[in-house]
Protein backbone atom coordinates (compact mmCIF):
# COMPACT_ATOMS: atom_id res chain seq x y z
CA UNK A 1 0.00 0.00 0.00
CA UNK A 2 1.18 3.47 -0.71
CA UNK A 3 1.48 6.19 1.88
CA UNK A 4 -1.85 7.83 2.70
CA UNK A 5 -2.38 11.20 1.13
CA UNK A 6 -2.33 14.18 3.42
CA UNK A 7 -5.61 15.99 3.71
CA UNK A 8 -5.52 19.28 1.85
CA UNK A 9 -6.42 22.05 4.27
CA UNK A 10 -9.38 24.18 3.33
CA UNK A 11 -8.05 27.66 2.66
CA UNK A 12 -10.40 30.56 3.20
CA UNK A 13 -9.53 34.17 2.54
CA UNK A 14 -9.31 36.15 5.77
CA UNK A 15 -12.25 38.54 6.08
CA UNK A 16 -11.50 42.28 6.10
CA UNK A 17 -11.73 44.33 9.28
CA UNK A 18 -15.21 45.24 10.44
CA UNK A 19 -16.49 48.51 9.02
CA UNK A 20 -15.87 51.27 11.55
CA UNK A 21 -12.87 49.52 13.11
CA UNK A 22 -9.28 50.30 12.20
CA UNK A 23 -5.74 49.03 12.47
CA UNK A 24 -3.00 51.13 14.00
CA UNK A 25 0.03 50.02 12.00
CA UNK A 26 3.61 49.96 13.33
CA UNK A 27 4.62 52.97 11.22
CA UNK A 28 1.72 54.95 12.70
CA UNK A 29 2.82 54.40 16.27
CA UNK A 30 5.75 56.83 15.99
CA UNK A 31 3.35 59.80 16.14
CA UNK A 32 1.32 58.15 18.90
CA UNK A 33 4.45 57.44 20.93
CA UNK A 34 5.56 61.06 20.56
CA UNK A 35 2.14 62.25 21.75
CA UNK A 36 2.06 59.77 24.64
CA UNK A 37 5.46 60.95 25.93
CA UNK A 38 4.33 64.59 25.98
CA UNK A 39 1.00 63.63 27.58
CA UNK A 40 2.57 61.61 30.40
CA UNK A 41 5.18 64.26 31.19
CA UNK A 42 2.58 67.02 31.45
CA UNK A 43 0.14 64.86 33.40
CA UNK A 44 2.83 64.25 36.00
CA UNK A 45 3.68 67.96 36.15
CA UNK A 46 0.02 68.83 36.82
CA UNK A 47 -0.41 65.97 39.36
CA UNK A 48 -2.64 63.68 37.28
CA UNK A 49 -2.36 59.92 37.87
CA UNK A 50 -2.93 57.35 35.13
CA UNK A 51 -5.97 55.08 35.33
CA UNK A 52 -7.20 52.17 33.21
CA UNK A 53 -10.72 50.77 33.15
CA UNK A 54 -12.15 47.61 31.50
CA UNK A 55 -13.28 47.63 27.89
CA UNK A 56 -16.50 45.85 28.90
CA UNK A 57 -18.87 46.95 31.69
CA UNK A 58 -22.34 46.10 32.97
CA UNK A 59 -24.68 47.73 30.44
CA UNK A 60 -26.69 49.42 33.24
CA UNK A 61 -23.72 51.74 33.77
CA UNK A 62 -24.47 53.43 30.45
CA UNK A 63 -28.12 54.34 31.04
CA UNK A 64 -27.18 58.04 30.90
CA UNK A 65 -25.46 57.49 27.53
CA UNK A 66 -28.36 55.52 26.05
CA UNK A 67 -30.87 58.21 26.99
CA UNK A 68 -28.66 60.84 25.36
CA UNK A 69 -28.10 58.84 22.14
CA UNK A 70 -31.47 57.43 21.05
CA UNK A 71 -30.27 56.91 17.46
CA UNK A 72 -27.17 55.00 18.46
CA UNK A 73 -26.69 51.78 20.39
CA UNK A 74 -24.29 50.03 22.73
CA UNK A 75 -22.33 47.03 21.50
CA UNK A 76 -23.94 44.59 23.91
CA UNK A 77 -23.45 40.92 24.76
CA UNK A 78 -24.98 38.53 27.30
CA UNK A 79 -23.31 36.06 29.67
CA UNK A 80 -24.78 33.23 31.73
CA UNK A 81 -21.80 33.29 34.08
CA UNK A 82 -21.70 35.15 37.35
CA UNK A 83 -24.79 37.35 37.50
CA UNK A 84 -24.60 39.84 40.36
CA UNK A 85 -26.06 38.77 43.70
CA UNK A 86 -29.84 38.89 43.73
CA UNK A 87 -30.19 38.82 39.94
CA UNK A 88 -31.44 35.88 37.97
CA UNK A 89 -30.56 34.98 34.40
CA UNK A 90 -28.01 36.67 32.21
CA UNK A 91 -25.69 39.55 32.91
CA UNK A 92 -25.88 41.99 30.01
CA UNK A 93 -22.53 43.60 29.26
CA UNK A 94 -21.47 46.27 26.78
CA UNK A 95 -18.31 47.74 25.33
CA UNK A 96 -17.92 51.19 26.84
CA UNK A 97 -19.03 53.86 24.34
CA UNK A 98 -16.79 56.42 26.05
CA UNK A 99 -14.52 56.33 29.10
CA UNK A 100 -16.32 58.81 31.36
CA UNK A 101 -18.85 56.35 32.80
CA UNK A 102 -16.21 53.72 33.59
CA UNK A 103 -14.15 56.39 35.35
CA UNK A 104 -17.17 57.41 37.43
CA UNK A 105 -17.83 53.77 38.32
CA UNK A 106 -14.20 53.32 39.42
CA UNK A 107 -14.37 56.52 41.49
CA UNK A 108 -17.39 55.17 43.37
CA UNK A 109 -16.47 51.49 43.56
CA UNK A 110 -13.01 52.16 44.99
CA UNK A 111 -14.27 54.86 47.39
CA UNK A 112 -12.04 57.65 46.13
CA UNK A 113 -14.55 60.13 47.55
CA UNK A 114 -13.42 58.94 51.00
CA UNK A 115 -9.69 58.84 50.20
CA UNK A 116 -9.15 62.31 48.77
CA UNK A 117 -11.01 65.58 48.28
CA UNK A 118 -10.13 65.71 44.60
CA UNK A 119 -9.11 62.86 42.27
CA UNK A 120 -7.16 63.86 39.14
CA UNK A 121 -6.72 61.18 36.48
CA UNK A 122 -5.58 60.83 32.88
CA UNK A 123 -6.21 57.91 30.57
CA UNK A 124 -5.77 56.36 27.13
CA UNK A 125 -8.30 53.69 26.23
CA UNK A 126 -10.39 52.44 23.32
CA UNK A 127 -14.17 52.72 23.21
CA UNK A 128 -16.81 51.65 20.69
CA UNK A 129 -20.53 51.83 19.94
CA UNK A 130 -22.96 51.30 17.05
CA UNK A 131 -23.94 54.38 15.05
CA UNK A 132 -27.43 55.12 13.70
CA UNK A 133 -26.76 52.73 10.79
CA UNK A 134 -25.76 50.02 13.28
CA UNK A 135 -22.14 50.19 12.11
CA UNK A 136 -19.27 49.92 14.56
CA UNK A 137 -17.67 53.20 15.58
CA UNK A 138 -14.31 52.67 17.28
CA UNK A 139 -12.30 55.46 18.91
CA UNK A 140 -9.01 55.53 20.78
CA UNK A 141 -9.70 58.09 23.48
CA UNK A 142 -7.33 60.07 25.65
CA UNK A 143 -8.28 62.53 28.31
CA UNK A 144 -8.17 64.08 31.75
CA UNK A 145 -10.80 63.70 34.47
CA UNK A 146 -11.29 65.39 37.84
CA UNK A 147 -13.78 64.16 40.44
CA UNK A 148 -14.50 65.84 43.77
CA UNK A 149 -14.23 69.41 44.93
CA UNK A 150 -13.39 71.91 42.18
CA UNK A 151 -13.75 75.60 41.42
CA UNK A 152 -13.57 77.81 38.35
CA UNK A 153 -9.77 77.76 38.73
CA UNK A 154 -9.78 74.01 37.99
CA UNK A 155 -11.43 74.70 34.62
CA UNK A 156 -8.75 77.27 33.81
CA UNK A 157 -5.88 75.02 34.87
CA UNK A 158 -7.23 72.18 32.71
CA UNK A 159 -7.38 74.47 29.68
CA UNK A 160 -3.91 75.77 30.50
CA UNK A 161 -2.56 72.21 30.67
CA UNK A 162 -4.11 71.34 27.29
CA UNK A 163 -2.71 74.44 25.61
CA UNK A 164 0.72 73.55 26.99
CA UNK A 165 0.31 70.02 25.59
CA UNK A 166 -0.59 71.29 22.12
CA UNK A 167 2.31 73.73 22.27
CA UNK A 168 4.70 70.88 23.16
CA UNK A 169 3.35 69.03 20.11
CA UNK A 170 4.30 72.11 18.02
CA UNK A 171 0.66 72.77 17.08
CA UNK A 172 0.50 76.55 16.72
CA UNK A 173 -2.88 77.11 15.03
CA UNK A 174 -5.02 75.97 17.98
CA UNK A 175 -7.99 78.00 19.19
CA UNK A 176 -10.01 77.73 22.40
CA UNK A 177 -13.78 77.94 21.89
CA UNK A 178 -15.76 78.29 25.11
CA UNK A 179 -19.38 78.52 26.28
CA UNK A 180 -21.55 77.88 29.34
CA UNK A 181 -24.75 75.85 29.02
CA UNK A 182 -25.95 76.22 32.59
CA UNK A 183 -27.21 73.52 34.94
CA UNK A 184 -30.44 71.68 35.71
CA UNK A 185 -31.81 74.88 37.24
CA UNK A 186 -31.22 77.34 34.41
CA UNK A 187 -30.95 75.14 31.29
CA UNK A 188 -34.61 73.91 31.10
CA UNK A 189 -36.08 77.46 30.98
CA UNK A 190 -33.63 78.33 28.20
CA UNK A 191 -34.67 75.24 26.23
CA UNK A 192 -38.24 76.57 26.28
CA UNK A 193 -36.95 79.91 24.97
CA UNK A 194 -35.27 78.03 22.09
CA UNK A 195 -38.44 76.08 21.27
CA UNK A 196 -40.45 79.28 21.04
CA UNK A 197 -37.73 81.01 19.00
CA UNK A 198 -37.42 78.25 16.39
CA UNK A 199 -41.16 77.52 16.22
CA UNK A 200 -41.63 80.14 13.50
CA UNK A 201 -38.45 79.06 11.72
CA UNK A 202 -38.97 75.31 11.64
CA UNK A 203 -39.23 75.27 7.84
CA UNK A 204 -35.68 76.60 7.68
CA UNK A 205 -34.31 73.74 9.78
CA UNK A 206 -32.72 70.57 8.45
CA UNK A 207 -34.36 67.21 9.11
CA UNK A 208 -32.21 66.43 12.15
CA UNK A 209 -32.79 69.84 13.74
CA UNK A 210 -36.50 69.54 13.13
CA UNK A 211 -36.45 66.34 15.20
CA UNK A 212 -34.40 68.08 17.90
CA UNK A 213 -36.78 71.02 18.13
CA UNK A 214 -39.04 69.31 20.65
CA UNK A 215 -36.58 67.05 22.48
CA UNK A 216 -33.28 68.92 22.51
CA UNK A 217 -33.32 72.29 20.72
CA UNK A 218 -29.81 73.01 22.06
CA UNK A 219 -28.50 70.78 19.26
CA UNK A 220 -29.79 73.28 16.69
CA UNK A 221 -27.19 75.80 17.86
CA UNK A 222 -24.37 73.36 17.04
CA UNK A 223 -25.66 72.46 13.57
CA UNK A 224 -23.35 73.54 10.72
CA UNK A 225 -26.06 73.39 8.06
CA UNK A 226 -26.11 76.85 6.44
CA UNK A 227 -29.88 77.18 6.67
CA UNK A 228 -29.88 76.23 10.37
CA UNK A 229 -26.97 78.59 11.10
CA UNK A 230 -28.86 81.42 9.41
CA UNK A 231 -32.03 80.62 11.35
CA UNK A 232 -30.06 80.74 14.62
CA UNK A 233 -28.29 84.02 13.84
CA UNK A 234 -30.44 86.09 16.23
CA UNK A 235 -31.13 83.42 18.83
CA UNK A 236 -31.16 84.64 22.48
CA UNK A 237 -27.77 84.13 24.09
CA UNK A 238 -27.65 81.33 26.64
CA UNK A 239 -25.34 83.15 29.05
CA UNK A 240 -28.10 85.75 29.58
CA UNK A 241 -30.24 83.00 31.15
CA UNK A 242 -27.69 81.53 33.58
CA UNK A 243 -28.57 81.17 37.23
CA UNK A 244 -26.46 83.12 39.71
CA UNK A 245 -24.21 80.14 40.57
CA UNK A 246 -23.47 79.32 36.90
CA UNK A 247 -22.95 83.00 36.10
CA UNK A 248 -20.39 83.41 38.92
CA UNK A 249 -18.62 80.23 37.86
CA UNK A 250 -18.37 81.38 34.25
CA UNK A 251 -17.08 84.82 35.22
CA UNK A 252 -14.43 83.09 37.35
CA UNK A 253 -13.35 80.97 34.37
CA UNK A 254 -13.10 83.92 31.99
CA UNK A 255 -11.23 86.04 34.56
CA UNK A 256 -8.78 83.15 35.09
CA UNK A 257 -8.15 82.87 31.34
CA UNK A 258 -7.56 86.62 31.17
CA UNK A 259 -5.13 86.39 34.10
CA UNK A 260 -3.06 83.84 32.13
CA UNK A 261 -3.40 85.83 28.88
CA UNK A 262 -5.03 82.83 27.23
CA UNK A 263 -6.99 83.92 24.14
CA UNK A 264 -10.45 82.44 23.70
CA UNK A 265 -13.63 82.88 21.69
CA UNK A 266 -17.14 82.80 23.16
CA UNK A 267 -18.95 80.40 20.86
CA UNK A 268 -22.61 79.48 21.29
CA UNK A 269 -22.17 76.55 18.86
CA UNK A 270 -20.12 74.76 21.54
CA UNK A 271 -22.69 72.80 23.56
CA UNK A 272 -20.64 69.87 24.84
CA UNK A 273 -22.17 66.44 25.39
CA UNK A 274 -25.81 65.72 26.32
CA UNK A 275 -24.70 65.29 29.96
CA UNK A 276 -22.57 68.47 30.01
CA UNK A 277 -23.21 71.24 32.50
CA UNK A 278 -21.73 74.72 33.12
CA UNK A 279 -18.45 75.41 31.28
CA UNK A 280 -18.04 73.62 27.95
CA UNK A 281 -15.08 74.11 25.62
CA UNK A 282 -13.34 72.78 22.54
CA UNK A 283 -9.84 73.07 21.13
CA UNK A 284 -9.75 73.37 17.36
CA UNK A 285 -6.82 73.14 14.96
CA UNK A 286 -6.95 75.14 11.73
CA UNK A 287 -5.29 73.49 8.74
CA UNK A 288 -3.40 75.26 5.97
CA UNK A 289 -6.58 75.33 3.84
CA UNK A 290 -8.62 76.82 6.75
CA UNK A 291 -10.40 73.59 7.66
CA UNK A 292 -11.03 73.08 11.39
CA UNK A 293 -10.30 69.83 13.22
CA UNK A 294 -11.71 69.44 16.73
CA UNK A 295 -8.92 68.10 18.96
CA UNK A 296 -11.27 67.35 21.84
CA UNK A 297 -14.06 68.58 24.09
CA UNK A 298 -14.19 69.45 27.76
CA UNK A 299 -16.65 70.41 30.43
CA UNK A 300 -18.57 69.31 33.50
CA UNK A 301 -20.78 66.26 34.04
CA UNK A 302 -21.79 67.29 37.54
CA UNK A 303 -24.99 65.19 37.65
CA UNK A 304 -23.17 61.96 36.82
CA UNK A 305 -21.86 60.80 40.20
CA UNK A 306 -25.18 61.42 41.91
CA UNK A 307 -27.04 59.61 39.10
CA UNK A 308 -24.91 56.53 39.86
CA UNK A 309 -25.77 56.53 43.56
CA UNK A 310 -22.97 58.73 44.88
CA UNK A 311 -23.08 61.98 46.77
CA UNK A 312 -23.14 65.12 44.60
CA UNK A 313 -19.64 65.76 43.22
CA UNK A 314 -18.11 67.81 40.47
CA UNK A 315 -16.92 65.92 37.38
CA UNK A 316 -14.70 68.07 35.18
CA UNK A 317 -12.95 66.50 32.21
CA UNK A 318 -11.64 66.62 28.67
CA UNK A 319 -11.68 63.87 26.06
CA UNK A 320 -9.94 63.70 22.71
CA UNK A 321 -9.12 61.17 20.01
CA UNK A 322 -5.61 59.82 19.55
CA UNK A 323 -6.44 59.38 15.88
CA UNK A 324 -7.20 63.10 15.46
CA UNK A 325 -3.89 63.97 17.13
CA UNK A 326 -2.03 61.60 14.79
CA UNK A 327 -3.84 63.15 11.80
CA UNK A 328 -2.88 66.68 12.81
CA UNK A 329 0.75 65.69 13.38
CA UNK A 330 0.75 64.20 9.89
CA UNK A 331 -0.78 67.37 8.38
CA UNK A 332 1.88 69.52 10.03
CA UNK A 333 4.63 67.29 8.55
CA UNK A 334 6.06 66.99 12.03
CA UNK A 335 9.48 65.35 11.88
CA UNK A 336 9.42 62.35 14.20
CA UNK A 337 12.34 60.07 14.99
CA UNK A 338 12.45 56.86 16.95
CA UNK A 339 13.43 57.55 20.55
CA UNK A 340 15.74 54.52 20.82
CA UNK A 341 18.08 54.91 17.84
CA UNK A 342 19.88 51.68 16.96
CA UNK A 343 23.60 52.04 17.67
CA UNK A 344 24.92 48.59 16.74
CA UNK A 345 23.78 46.14 14.08
CA UNK A 346 24.57 42.45 14.51
CA UNK A 347 25.40 40.49 11.36
CA UNK A 348 25.49 36.72 12.09
CA UNK A 349 26.31 34.49 9.11
CA UNK A 350 25.14 30.90 9.51
CA UNK A 351 23.39 28.91 12.22
CA UNK A 352 26.32 28.66 14.65
CA UNK A 353 27.02 32.40 14.34
CA UNK A 354 23.34 33.17 14.98
CA UNK A 355 23.46 31.17 18.22
CA UNK A 356 26.63 32.94 19.35
CA UNK A 357 25.10 36.34 18.56
CA UNK A 358 22.32 35.72 21.10
CA UNK A 359 24.67 36.19 24.05
CA UNK A 360 26.39 39.17 22.44
CA UNK A 361 23.01 40.79 21.75
CA UNK A 362 22.03 40.39 25.43
CA UNK A 363 25.34 41.76 26.69
CA UNK A 364 25.08 44.84 24.48
CA UNK A 365 21.66 45.67 25.89
CA UNK A 366 22.81 45.03 29.45
CA UNK A 367 25.42 47.77 28.85
CA UNK A 368 22.68 50.14 27.57
CA UNK A 369 23.82 49.80 23.97
CA UNK A 370 20.86 49.73 21.59
CA UNK A 371 21.38 46.76 19.28
CA UNK A 372 19.38 45.24 16.44
CA UNK A 373 19.77 42.39 14.02
CA UNK A 374 18.22 41.01 10.86
CA UNK A 375 15.82 38.19 11.73
CA UNK A 376 16.06 35.39 9.22
CA UNK A 377 18.58 34.24 6.60
CA UNK A 378 20.38 36.93 4.66
CA UNK A 379 23.70 37.52 2.94
CA UNK A 380 26.32 39.80 4.47
CA UNK A 381 25.68 42.29 1.68
CA UNK A 382 21.94 42.39 2.44
CA UNK A 383 22.48 42.84 6.18
CA UNK A 384 25.11 45.57 5.82
CA UNK A 385 22.85 47.41 3.36
CA UNK A 386 20.10 47.26 6.01
CA UNK A 387 22.46 48.67 8.65
CA UNK A 388 23.45 51.48 6.28
CA UNK A 389 19.83 52.35 5.39
CA UNK A 390 19.04 52.61 9.11
CA UNK A 391 22.07 54.90 9.62
CA UNK A 392 23.71 52.53 12.10
CA UNK A 393 27.40 53.37 12.54
CA UNK A 394 28.73 50.04 13.84
CA UNK A 395 28.15 46.51 12.55
CA UNK A 396 29.39 43.42 14.40
CA UNK A 397 29.95 40.54 12.00
CA UNK A 398 30.17 36.93 13.19
CA UNK A 399 30.86 34.26 10.55
CA UNK A 400 31.32 30.54 11.08
CA UNK A 401 35.10 30.98 11.58
CA UNK A 402 34.61 33.80 14.13
CA UNK A 403 31.93 31.78 15.95
CA UNK A 404 34.34 28.87 16.43
CA UNK A 405 37.30 31.06 17.44
CA UNK A 406 35.39 33.42 19.79
CA UNK A 407 36.04 36.56 17.77
CA UNK A 408 33.94 39.36 16.26
CA UNK A 409 34.58 41.62 13.27
CA UNK A 410 33.80 45.26 14.08
CA UNK A 411 32.95 47.20 10.94
CA UNK A 412 32.64 50.97 10.71
CA UNK A 413 29.61 51.07 8.41
CA UNK A 414 30.14 54.53 6.81
CA UNK A 415 33.83 53.94 5.96
CA UNK A 416 33.79 50.16 5.54
CA UNK A 417 36.92 49.77 7.76
CA UNK A 418 37.03 46.50 9.75
CA UNK A 419 38.96 45.18 12.78
CA UNK A 420 38.94 41.83 14.55
CA UNK A 421 38.38 41.62 18.32
CA UNK A 422 37.87 38.84 20.82
CA UNK A 423 34.40 38.40 22.33
CA UNK A 424 35.80 39.47 25.72
CA UNK A 425 37.02 42.81 24.32
CA UNK A 426 34.21 43.73 21.94
CA UNK A 427 31.87 45.44 24.44
CA UNK A 428 34.56 47.85 25.68
CA UNK A 429 35.61 48.60 22.10
CA UNK A 430 32.01 49.36 21.06
CA UNK A 431 31.57 51.66 24.07
CA UNK A 432 34.80 53.41 23.14
CA UNK A 433 33.61 53.95 19.53
CA UNK A 434 30.30 55.32 20.85
CA UNK A 435 32.08 57.73 23.16
CA UNK A 436 30.82 56.12 26.35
Amino acid sequence: MGRPKKATPIVEKAPPKVAGGFDVLPEQHLARGFFLEKLQNLAQTFSYSKIETPLVEDTRLFKFWKEAHPKEALFEMASDDGPPAGRAGKTVMAIKPTNLFSLARAYLEHHYYEKERTSKWFYLSSAAYLNSNRELQQVNEWGFQIFGETSAIADVQLMNLLLKLFSDLSLSSVSLEINNIGCLECLPPYLEVLKNFFKDKKYDLCENCLEDLENNPLNILACNNLSCTTAAADVPVLVDYLCEACRRHFIGVLEGLDELDIPYSLNQKVIGFPWSRKTVFEFRYKTADNQEIVLGQGGHADDLIQSLGGVPASALGFVGSQDQIALVLELTNHKLVAKSKVEVFLVPLGELAAKKSLRLFTELWSHNIVAAEFIGPGSIKTQLRLAESNKVGIALIIGQKEAREGTVILRDVPSGMQELFTVERIIEEVKKRLGR
